[in-house]
């Protein structure tokens, strides 16, 4: 079982960030009126937004697997937790 929740945890994750950044780009874009900083290749783009582009992503990606290991490990703790009790009944 712990298998499958970390699968489970992992595969959480990688959708959590892929949404969380197809939500902050467009946010991006509404605010700014550019693409974000990784998909423009402009040679001319400020580094003040390259910098706040790379926080914000990092920041927001590492919530977000943090939030998702938290809850996994949690559900694994909850488990076990029910299975040692339903074994000491017996």
């Amino acid at each position: 079982m712990n298998k499958a929740m970390d699968l489970l945890g992992t595969a959480a994750s990688l959708g959590g960030v892929a949404l969380s950044n197809k939500a902050l780009s467009a946010v991006w874009k509404k605010v700014t009126g550019n693409e974000p900083p990784a998909k423009n290749p402009d040679e001319d783009e400020p580094w003040r937004d390259i910098i706040l582009w790379a926080l914000l992503t990092g920041l927001v990606g590492t919530v977000i697997k943090v939030g998702i290991s938290r809850q996994v490990s949690k559900l694994q703790s909850d488990d076990n937790e029910s299975t040692k009790s339903s074994q000491s009944e017996i």
